[in-house]
Protein backbone atom coordinates (compact mmCIF):
# COMPACT_ATOMS: atom_id res chain seq x y z
CA UNK A 1 0.00 0.00 0.00
CA UNK A 2 0.87 3.49 -0.60
CA UNK A 3 0.02 7.22 0.34
CA UNK A 4 -2.22 9.15 -2.25
CA UNK A 5 0.13 11.75 -1.87
CA UNK A 6 2.56 10.40 -2.75
CA UNK A 7 1.39 8.60 -5.94
CA UNK A 8 0.14 11.95 -6.84
CA UNK A 9 3.32 13.24 -6.57
CA UNK A 10 5.24 10.99 -8.27
CA UNK A 11 6.58 11.99 -11.80
CA UNK A 12 5.18 9.69 -14.90
CA UNK A 13 7.85 7.06 -16.41
CA UNK A 14 8.74 7.80 -19.78
CA UNK A 15 7.29 5.97 -23.04
CA UNK A 16 8.92 3.70 -25.61
CA UNK A 17 7.77 4.74 -29.45
CA UNK A 18 8.08 2.23 -32.44
CA UNK A 19 6.89 2.43 -35.95
CA UNK A 20 4.65 5.74 -35.33
CA UNK A 21 2.17 7.28 -37.25
CA UNK A 22 3.00 9.74 -38.95
CA UNK A 23 -0.17 12.90 -39.09
CA UNK A 24 -2.08 13.91 -36.39
CA UNK A 25 -6.17 13.23 -36.63
CA UNK A 26 -7.18 17.12 -37.87
CA UNK A 27 -10.42 18.31 -36.09
CA UNK A 28 -12.35 20.59 -38.20
CA UNK A 29 -13.10 22.43 -35.46
CA UNK A 30 -10.52 25.80 -34.71
CA UNK A 31 -10.70 28.09 -32.37
CA UNK A 32 -8.49 31.62 -33.11
CA UNK A 33 -5.53 31.93 -31.86
CA UNK A 34 -6.30 35.30 -30.54
CA UNK A 35 -9.36 34.09 -28.20
CA UNK A 36 -6.29 31.98 -25.86
CA UNK A 37 -5.06 33.72 -23.14
CA UNK A 38 -2.76 32.51 -19.87
CA UNK A 39 -3.77 30.94 -17.23
CA UNK A 40 -1.25 32.97 -14.92
CA UNK A 41 -1.86 31.04 -11.94
CA UNK A 42 -2.75 27.50 -12.67
CA UNK A 43 -0.18 25.55 -11.08
CA UNK A 44 -1.07 27.89 -7.97
CA UNK A 45 -4.69 26.72 -7.97
CA UNK A 46 -4.19 23.31 -8.64
CA UNK A 47 -1.37 22.84 -5.81
CA UNK A 48 -4.32 24.81 -3.17
CA UNK A 49 -6.66 22.24 -4.75
CA UNK A 50 -4.49 19.01 -3.88
CA UNK A 51 -3.56 20.62 -0.64
CA UNK A 52 -7.50 20.96 0.58
CA UNK A 53 -7.94 17.23 -0.11
CA UNK A 54 -8.92 14.82 2.94
CA UNK A 55 -7.70 11.46 2.36
CA UNK A 56 -8.98 8.94 4.22
CA UNK A 57 -6.64 5.97 3.91
CA UNK A 58 -4.40 4.18 1.51
CA UNK A 59 -4.29 2.94 -2.31
CA UNK A 60 -2.88 -0.09 -3.53
CA UNK A 61 0.66 0.41 -5.22
CA UNK A 62 -0.10 1.46 -8.54
CA UNK A 63 3.26 2.16 -10.50
CA UNK A 64 5.94 -0.51 -11.66
CA UNK A 65 9.58 -0.08 -10.66
CA UNK A 66 10.74 -1.05 -13.91
CA UNK A 67 8.95 1.40 -15.90
CA UNK A 68 6.87 0.44 -19.04
CA UNK A 69 7.59 -1.64 -21.40
CA UNK A 70 4.55 -1.62 -23.92
CA UNK A 71 5.45 -0.14 -27.45
CA UNK A 72 3.41 2.92 -28.57
CA UNK A 73 2.70 3.90 -32.33
CA UNK A 74 -0.64 5.51 -32.35
CA UNK A 75 -3.18 7.53 -30.51
CA UNK A 76 -5.22 4.14 -29.41
CA UNK A 77 -2.17 2.94 -27.89
CA UNK A 78 -0.98 6.00 -26.50
CA UNK A 79 -4.52 6.28 -24.67
CA UNK A 80 -3.84 2.57 -23.12
CA UNK A 81 -0.43 4.28 -21.31
CA UNK A 82 -2.34 7.64 -20.26
CA UNK A 83 -4.89 5.77 -18.58
CA UNK A 84 -2.50 3.32 -17.25
CA UNK A 85 -0.72 5.92 -16.09
CA UNK A 86 -2.45 8.83 -15.45
CA UNK A 87 -6.27 8.29 -15.10
CA UNK A 88 -5.98 5.61 -13.18
CA UNK A 89 -3.78 6.71 -10.07
CA UNK A 90 -5.52 9.96 -10.42
CA UNK A 91 -8.95 7.79 -10.05
CA UNK A 92 -8.00 6.20 -7.53
CA UNK A 93 -6.33 8.30 -4.94
CA UNK A 94 -8.78 10.84 -5.26
CA UNK A 95 -11.29 7.61 -4.59
CA UNK A 96 -10.16 7.45 -0.96
CA UNK A 97 -11.49 11.32 -0.39
CA UNK A 98 -14.22 13.24 -0.53
CA UNK A 99 -14.54 14.18 -3.88
CA UNK A 100 -15.63 11.31 -6.10
CA UNK A 101 -14.28 11.98 -9.27
CA UNK A 102 -12.77 9.72 -11.85
CA UNK A 103 -11.53 9.53 -15.67
CA UNK A 104 -13.73 7.38 -18.13
CA UNK A 105 -14.31 7.50 -21.97
CA UNK A 106 -16.21 10.90 -23.19
CA UNK A 107 -18.55 7.95 -25.29
CA UNK A 108 -19.73 6.44 -22.30
CA UNK A 109 -21.91 9.17 -21.41
CA UNK A 110 -22.55 10.68 -24.93
CA UNK A 111 -22.73 7.45 -26.55
CA UNK A 112 -23.38 7.65 -30.27
CA UNK A 113 -23.03 4.66 -32.74
CA UNK A 114 -22.72 6.55 -35.87
CA UNK A 115 -19.79 8.69 -35.69
CA UNK A 116 -17.07 7.10 -35.16
CA UNK A 117 -15.30 8.94 -31.98
CA UNK A 118 -11.29 10.75 -31.99
CA UNK A 119 -9.46 9.68 -29.16
CA UNK A 120 -11.24 11.59 -25.96
CA UNK A 121 -11.15 11.63 -22.41
CA UNK A 122 -13.61 12.52 -19.61
CA UNK A 123 -13.56 13.30 -16.04
CA UNK A 124 -16.55 12.88 -14.12
CA UNK A 125 -18.47 13.43 -10.81
CA UNK A 126 -20.51 10.27 -9.78
CA UNK A 127 -22.64 8.38 -7.05
CA UNK A 128 -21.73 5.19 -4.99
CA UNK A 129 -21.41 3.43 -6.45
CA UNK A 130 -20.42 4.49 -10.03
CA UNK A 131 -23.10 4.23 -12.62
CA UNK A 132 -24.04 5.73 -15.80
CA UNK A 133 -27.35 6.93 -14.31
CA UNK A 134 -25.15 8.83 -11.64
CA UNK A 135 -22.01 10.04 -13.33
CA UNK A 136 -22.02 13.92 -14.42
CA UNK A 137 -19.08 15.20 -17.52
CA UNK A 138 -17.23 17.65 -15.38
CA UNK A 139 -14.53 18.34 -17.98
CA UNK A 140 -14.06 17.04 -21.24
CA UNK A 141 -10.56 16.62 -23.18
CA UNK A 142 -8.76 15.34 -26.25
CA UNK A 143 -5.42 12.83 -26.67
CA UNK A 144 -3.00 13.46 -29.32
CA UNK A 145 0.49 11.97 -30.18
CA UNK A 146 3.34 13.93 -28.70
CA UNK A 147 5.01 13.16 -32.09
CA UNK A 148 2.22 14.48 -34.48
CA UNK A 149 1.53 17.17 -32.31
CA UNK A 150 4.13 19.78 -30.41
CA UNK A 151 2.64 21.27 -27.28
CA UNK A 152 5.85 22.16 -26.28
CA UNK A 153 7.08 24.69 -28.84
CA UNK A 154 3.99 26.18 -29.45
CA UNK A 155 2.45 27.68 -26.36
CA UNK A 156 0.03 30.28 -25.09
CA UNK A 157 2.54 32.95 -24.64
CA UNK A 158 3.95 32.93 -28.06
CA UNK A 159 3.14 35.38 -30.56
CA UNK A 160 0.38 34.81 -32.66
CA UNK A 161 1.60 33.72 -35.68
CA UNK A 162 3.60 31.00 -33.56
CA UNK A 163 0.38 30.20 -31.21
CA UNK A 164 -2.04 29.84 -34.55
CA UNK A 165 -0.11 25.93 -34.67
CA UNK A 166 -2.72 25.08 -31.79
CA UNK A 167 -5.94 26.43 -33.46
CA UNK A 168 -7.42 23.10 -34.44
CA UNK A 169 -6.36 20.97 -31.84
CA UNK A 170 -7.40 23.40 -29.13
CA UNK A 171 -10.71 24.47 -31.19
CA UNK A 172 -11.25 20.41 -31.04
CA UNK A 173 -11.07 20.53 -26.87
CA UNK A 174 -13.53 23.84 -27.41
CA UNK A 175 -15.90 22.11 -29.25
CA UNK A 176 -16.25 19.33 -26.70
CA UNK A 177 -16.50 21.74 -24.40
CA UNK A 178 -19.10 23.64 -25.77
CA UNK A 179 -21.37 20.79 -26.70
CA UNK A 180 -21.88 19.78 -23.24
CA UNK A 181 -21.65 23.26 -21.86
CA UNK A 182 -18.51 22.68 -20.06
CA UNK A 183 -16.24 25.33 -18.24
CA UNK A 184 -13.19 23.05 -18.75
CA UNK A 185 -11.15 21.00 -20.76
CA UNK A 186 -7.71 19.97 -21.81
CA UNK A 187 -5.36 18.51 -24.02
CA UNK A 188 -2.56 16.23 -23.73
CA UNK A 189 0.03 14.50 -25.69
CA UNK A 190 1.34 12.75 -22.50
CA UNK A 191 5.04 14.05 -22.68
CA UNK A 192 2.40 17.20 -22.64
CA UNK A 193 -0.13 18.67 -21.05
CA UNK A 194 -2.36 21.91 -21.37
CA UNK A 195 -5.27 22.40 -19.58
CA UNK A 196 -8.07 24.66 -20.74
CA UNK A 197 -11.20 27.39 -18.95
CA UNK A 198 -13.10 29.35 -20.36
CA UNK A 199 -13.71 32.29 -18.74
CA UNK A 200 -16.04 34.37 -21.15
CA UNK A 201 -17.75 33.39 -24.31
CA UNK A 202 -14.29 34.98 -26.55
CA UNK A 203 -11.51 34.38 -23.34
CA UNK A 204 -10.22 30.84 -23.01
CA UNK A 205 -7.50 30.47 -20.22
CA UNK A 206 -4.84 27.99 -21.18
CA UNK A 207 -1.44 26.51 -19.01
CA UNK A 208 1.43 26.44 -19.66
CA UNK A 209 2.64 23.24 -21.31
CA UNK A 210 3.10 20.65 -18.16
CA UNK A 211 5.24 17.75 -19.33
CA UNK A 212 4.71 14.20 -18.17
CA UNK A 213 7.95 14.47 -15.51
CA UNK A 214 7.33 17.48 -13.73
CA UNK A 215 7.06 18.20 -10.27
CA UNK A 216 5.92 20.33 -7.86
CA UNK A 217 3.25 20.13 -8.88
CA UNK A 218 3.56 16.75 -11.20
CA UNK A 219 1.45 16.18 -14.25
CA UNK A 220 -1.26 14.12 -11.51
CA UNK A 221 -1.32 16.58 -9.28
CA UNK A 222 -1.85 18.97 -11.91
CA UNK A 223 -5.13 16.36 -13.11
CA UNK A 224 -6.30 15.60 -9.77
CA UNK A 225 -6.63 19.72 -8.63
CA UNK A 226 -7.99 20.53 -11.88
CA UNK A 227 -10.34 17.99 -11.65
CA UNK A 228 -11.26 19.47 -7.99
CA UNK A 229 -11.49 22.99 -9.56
CA UNK A 230 -13.90 22.11 -12.25
CA UNK A 231 -16.06 20.04 -10.02
CA UNK A 232 -16.28 23.37 -8.38
CA UNK A 233 -17.87 25.12 -11.23
CA UNK A 234 -18.41 22.69 -14.25
CA UNK A 235 -20.88 24.26 -16.60
CA UNK A 236 -20.78 27.27 -18.98
CA UNK A 237 -23.83 28.89 -20.40
CA UNK A 238 -22.94 30.91 -23.74
CA UNK A 239 -25.11 33.88 -24.43
CA UNK A 240 -27.60 33.57 -26.92
CA UNK A 241 -26.56 36.35 -29.28
CA UNK A 242 -23.13 34.86 -29.28
CA UNK A 243 -22.09 33.76 -33.05
CA UNK A 244 -20.27 30.63 -32.75
CA UNK A 245 -18.91 31.37 -36.51
CA UNK A 246 -16.64 34.01 -34.80
CA UNK A 247 -14.71 31.58 -32.35
CA UNK A 248 -12.76 30.90 -35.72
CA UNK A 249 -11.83 33.59 -36.46
CA UNK A 250 -11.00 37.20 -34.80
CA UNK A 251 -13.58 39.89 -34.97
CA UNK A 252 -10.59 42.58 -35.34
CA UNK A 253 -10.62 44.36 -38.47
CA UNK A 254 -7.37 44.44 -40.38
CA UNK A 255 -5.17 42.80 -43.25
CA UNK A 256 -5.91 39.71 -45.30
CA UNK A 257 -8.19 36.76 -44.77
CA UNK A 258 -6.55 34.98 -42.31
CA UNK A 259 -2.83 35.00 -41.47
CA UNK A 260 -2.85 31.62 -39.72
CA UNK A 261 -0.69 28.78 -41.10
CA UNK A 262 -2.59 26.07 -42.98
CA UNK A 263 -1.34 22.81 -43.45
CA UNK A 264 -2.37 23.19 -47.17
CA UNK A 265 -0.20 25.73 -48.14
CA UNK A 266 3.58 26.12 -47.44
CA UNK A 267 3.08 29.85 -45.89
CA UNK A 268 1.75 32.44 -44.49
CA UNK A 269 -0.37 34.81 -46.66
CA UNK A 270 0.62 37.65 -47.83
CA UNK A 271 -0.33 40.89 -46.57
CA UNK A 272 -3.29 42.62 -49.00
CA UNK A 273 -5.86 44.63 -48.28
CA UNK A 274 -8.74 42.69 -46.01
CA UNK A 275 -11.56 40.86 -48.19
CA UNK A 276 -13.85 40.73 -45.13
CA UNK A 277 -15.29 43.94 -45.91
CA UNK A 278 -17.49 42.08 -48.25
CA UNK A 279 -20.68 41.02 -47.04
CA UNK A 280 -20.80 37.38 -46.22
CA UNK A 281 -17.22 36.39 -46.66
CA UNK A 282 -15.06 35.87 -44.19
CA UNK A 283 -11.40 34.05 -43.35
CA UNK A 284 -13.22 30.80 -43.78
CA UNK A 285 -14.57 31.61 -47.50
CA UNK A 286 -13.06 29.78 -50.98
CA UNK A 287 -13.63 32.40 -53.71
CA UNK A 288 -14.22 30.29 -56.80
CA UNK A 289 -13.89 30.96 -60.43
CA UNK A 290 -12.54 29.89 -64.10
CA UNK A 291 -9.50 30.70 -65.65
CA UNK A 292 -8.23 33.39 -62.39
CA UNK A 293 -11.48 34.89 -63.22
CA UNK A 294 -13.61 34.86 -59.81
CA UNK A 295 -17.41 34.27 -60.42
CA UNK A 296 -18.40 33.56 -56.35
CA UNK A 297 -18.13 32.61 -52.94
CA UNK A 298 -18.88 29.63 -50.97
CA UNK A 299 -18.29 29.79 -47.09
CA UNK A 300 -16.55 26.49 -45.13
CA UNK A 301 -18.93 24.93 -42.52
CA UNK A 302 -16.28 22.23 -41.53
CA UNK A 303 -13.82 19.95 -42.81
CA UNK A 304 -14.80 16.81 -43.28
CA UNK A 305 -11.80 15.00 -44.37
CA UNK A 306 -8.08 14.29 -43.24
CA UNK A 307 -5.95 15.47 -45.13
CA UNK A 308 -4.41 12.72 -47.75
CA UNK A 309 -1.59 12.97 -49.90
CA UNK A 310 0.49 15.26 -48.52
CA UNK A 311 -2.57 17.70 -48.24
CA UNK A 312 -3.45 17.60 -51.53
CA UNK A 313 -6.35 16.75 -51.32
CA UNK A 314 -9.64 17.76 -48.93
CA UNK A 315 -13.33 17.52 -48.17
CA UNK A 316 -14.95 20.37 -46.87
CA UNK A 317 -19.11 21.00 -45.70
CA UNK A 318 -19.74 24.19 -47.66
CA UNK A 319 -22.71 27.02 -47.77
CA UNK A 320 -23.73 29.49 -50.27
CA UNK A 321 -26.63 31.50 -49.49
CA UNK A 322 -28.99 28.83 -47.90
CA UNK A 323 -27.65 26.16 -49.86
CA UNK A 324 -25.33 23.83 -48.24
CA UNK A 325 -22.49 21.77 -50.52
CA UNK A 326 -20.31 19.02 -50.00
CA UNK A 327 -16.82 20.65 -51.65
CA UNK A 328 -13.82 17.95 -52.46
CA UNK A 329 -10.31 20.48 -53.44
CA UNK A 330 -7.71 19.21 -55.20
CA UNK A 331 -4.06 20.93 -55.43
CA UNK A 332 -2.79 21.59 -59.34
CA UNK A 333 -0.96 18.37 -59.22
CA UNK A 334 -4.03 16.38 -58.90
CA UNK A 335 -6.06 18.05 -61.35
CA UNK A 336 -6.09 14.85 -63.62
CA UNK A 337 -8.34 12.98 -60.51
CA UNK A 338 -10.61 16.06 -60.22
CA UNK A 339 -11.12 15.88 -64.05
CA UNK A 340 -11.67 12.43 -63.91
CA UNK A 341 -14.27 12.70 -60.66
CA UNK A 342 -16.16 15.74 -62.12
CA UNK A 343 -16.53 13.52 -65.90
CA UNK A 344 -18.13 10.68 -64.22
CA UNK A 345 -20.61 13.00 -62.57
CA UNK A 346 -21.42 14.67 -65.80
CA UNK A 347 -22.07 11.52 -67.03
CA UNK A 348 -24.62 10.51 -64.27
CA UNK A 349 -26.31 13.50 -65.05
CA UNK A 350 -26.88 13.78 -68.69
CA UNK A 351 -28.70 10.29 -67.56
CA UNK A 352 -31.51 12.36 -66.35
CA UNK A 353 -33.98 11.65 -65.23
CA UNK A 354 -33.53 7.92 -65.36
CA UNK A 355 -31.75 6.68 -62.26
CA UNK A 356 -30.36 10.10 -61.31
CA UNK A 357 -31.91 9.99 -57.99
CA UNK A 358 -29.12 7.20 -56.90
CA UNK A 359 -26.34 9.41 -56.68
CA UNK A 360 -25.35 13.09 -56.12
CA UNK A 361 -25.50 15.63 -58.16
CA UNK A 362 -22.57 18.43 -59.14
CA UNK A 363 -23.50 22.32 -58.63
CA UNK A 364 -20.26 23.45 -60.15
CA UNK A 365 -16.54 22.32 -60.87
CA UNK A 366 -14.02 25.14 -61.60
CA UNK A 367 -10.44 26.57 -59.73
CA UNK A 368 -9.77 27.98 -56.27
CA UNK A 369 -9.21 31.82 -56.72
CA UNK A 370 -8.17 32.56 -53.28
CA UNK A 371 -8.93 30.86 -50.27
CA UNK A 372 -7.12 30.10 -46.70
CA UNK A 373 -8.55 26.86 -46.36
CA UNK A 374 -7.19 25.39 -49.39
CA UNK A 375 -4.85 28.09 -51.27
CA UNK A 376 -4.85 26.62 -54.41
CA UNK A 377 -6.11 24.23 -57.18
CA UNK A 378 -9.62 22.75 -58.36
CA UNK A 379 -13.00 22.72 -56.19
CA UNK A 380 -15.99 20.49 -57.35
CA UNK A 381 -19.05 21.45 -55.92
CA UNK A 382 -21.62 18.76 -54.66
CA UNK A 383 -25.55 19.44 -53.80
CA UNK A 384 -25.18 17.83 -49.95
CA UNK A 385 -27.81 14.77 -49.57
CA UNK A 386 -29.40 14.05 -46.52
CA UNK A 387 -28.19 10.72 -45.04
CA UNK A 388 -25.07 8.63 -42.90
CA UNK A 389 -22.48 6.88 -44.51
CA UNK A 390 -23.19 3.51 -44.55
CA UNK A 391 -20.41 1.98 -42.63
CA UNK A 392 -21.23 4.19 -39.20
CA UNK A 393 -25.07 2.75 -39.32
CA UNK A 394 -25.39 -0.60 -41.43
CA UNK A 395 -25.14 -3.10 -38.31
CA UNK A 396 -28.19 -1.19 -36.82
CA UNK A 397 -30.28 -1.16 -39.93
CA UNK A 398 -33.15 -3.56 -39.82
CA UNK A 399 -33.09 -6.75 -42.23
CA UNK A 400 -35.35 -4.85 -44.54
CA UNK A 401 -33.88 -2.01 -44.61
CA UNK A 402 -30.35 -4.21 -45.75
CA UNK A 403 -32.16 -5.64 -48.32
CA UNK A 404 -33.76 -2.08 -49.81
CA UNK A 405 -30.11 -0.77 -50.12
CA UNK A 406 -28.68 -4.48 -51.32
CA UNK A 407 -31.03 -3.54 -54.20
CA UNK A 408 -30.34 0.17 -54.75
CA UNK A 409 -26.72 -0.09 -54.81
CA UNK A 410 -27.95 -3.07 -57.53
CA UNK A 411 -29.72 -0.40 -59.53
CA UNK A 412 -26.92 2.33 -59.18
CA UNK A 413 -23.63 -0.14 -60.36
CA UNK A 414 -25.81 -1.17 -63.65
CA UNK A 415 -25.91 2.58 -64.53
CA UNK A 416 -22.38 3.13 -63.98
CA UNK A 417 -22.15 -0.06 -66.44
CA UNK A 418 -24.11 1.62 -68.74
CA UNK A 419 -22.04 4.46 -69.11
CA UNK A 420 -18.78 1.97 -69.24
CA UNK A 421 -16.78 2.42 -65.64
CA UNK A 422 -16.44 0.55 -62.76
CA UNK A 423 -15.55 1.81 -58.99
CA UNK A 424 -12.68 0.68 -57.62
CA UNK A 425 -12.29 1.83 -54.26
CA UNK A 426 -16.37 0.83 -53.37
CA UNK A 427 -17.44 0.24 -50.25
CA UNK A 428 -19.74 1.31 -47.30
CA UNK A 429 -18.15 4.72 -47.31
CA UNK A 430 -19.73 5.18 -51.02
CA UNK A 431 -23.01 4.57 -49.68
CA UNK A 432 -25.25 7.31 -47.36
CA UNK A 433 -28.71 6.33 -46.39
CA UNK A 434 -31.14 8.78 -45.13
CA UNK A 435 -33.23 6.35 -42.61
CA UNK A 436 -36.56 8.64 -42.78
CA UNK A 437 -36.57 8.52 -46.50
CA UNK A 438 -35.06 5.32 -47.19
CA UNK A 439 -33.04 7.45 -50.20
CA UNK A 440 -29.71 5.76 -50.75
CA UNK A 441 -27.27 8.01 -52.67
CA UNK A 442 -23.76 6.76 -54.38
CA UNK A 443 -20.90 9.20 -54.39
CA UNK A 444 -17.17 9.45 -54.52
CA UNK A 445 -16.32 8.60 -58.03
CA UNK A 446 -11.98 9.71 -58.02
CA UNK A 447 -10.98 5.97 -58.29
CA UNK A 448 -12.96 4.27 -61.42
CA UNK A 449 -11.91 2.49 -64.66
CA UNK A 450 -13.17 3.06 -68.05
CA UNK A 451 -14.46 -0.65 -69.46
CA UNK A 452 -14.79 -0.95 -73.31
CA UNK A 453 -18.06 0.51 -74.26
CA UNK A 454 -18.38 -2.07 -77.11
CA UNK A 455 -18.43 -5.11 -74.61
CA UNK A 456 -21.80 -5.78 -72.80
CA UNK A 457 -21.20 -5.48 -69.03
CA UNK A 458 -24.30 -6.12 -66.53
CA UNK A 459 -22.83 -7.90 -63.53
CA UNK A 460 -22.70 -5.45 -60.40
CA UNK A 461 -19.64 -7.42 -59.22
CA UNK A 462 -17.16 -6.61 -58.27
CA UNK A 463 -18.56 -3.45 -56.30
CA UNK A 464 -21.07 -5.60 -54.44
CA UNK A 465 -18.20 -7.88 -52.94
CA UNK A 466 -16.18 -4.80 -52.04
CA UNK A 467 -19.56 -3.34 -49.85
CA UNK A 468 -21.18 -5.97 -48.56
CA UNK A 469 -18.83 -9.07 -48.47
CA UNK A 470 -19.46 -12.52 -49.52
CA UNK A 471 -21.06 -13.23 -46.63
CA UNK A 472 -23.54 -10.50 -46.36
CA UNK A 473 -24.05 -10.87 -49.67
CA UNK A 474 -24.85 -14.40 -49.52
CA UNK A 475 -27.53 -13.17 -46.53
CA UNK A 476 -29.32 -10.66 -48.72
CA UNK A 477 -29.46 -12.71 -51.53
CA UNK A 478 -31.12 -15.10 -50.02
CA UNK A 479 -33.81 -13.19 -47.93
CA UNK A 480 -34.48 -11.50 -51.38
Amino acid sequence: MESPRELLARELPDLIKLGVTTSPSVSDETLCATYMHLWTNFKTQVREAVASLDFTGLVSLTDAVEGDFYFVGSELGLTTRFARHVCEPVSKALSVTNVPLQFGDLQALRPNPTIVPDVTLAIFRHGTPPSAGTATLIAAGELKTWWTVDLEHHTVIDPVDVRNYLEPFIGQVVAYMRKSKLRYGFLSTYMSTVFVKREADFCFHLSPPIPHNASAPSLRQCFAGFAVLAAQSPHYEESDSLDAGLLRSSTVPGLIASTRPSMYRSRVGDYIRSLTSVPGISADTIIIGDNGVASGFVNCLKLLSPPRLCHTKAVFELQSGETQYIAKCWSHDQVQSALSEYRVYERLRQLQPNGHDLFTCPAFFGDIICSSQFPQGSILLLEKVPGDQLFGIWKSLSGGEQAHIYNECISGIRIMRSISIRLLDAGKHNILYDRETGKVTLHDFEAVVELDPSAQYTSPHPELGAIFGATEMSGLIHDG
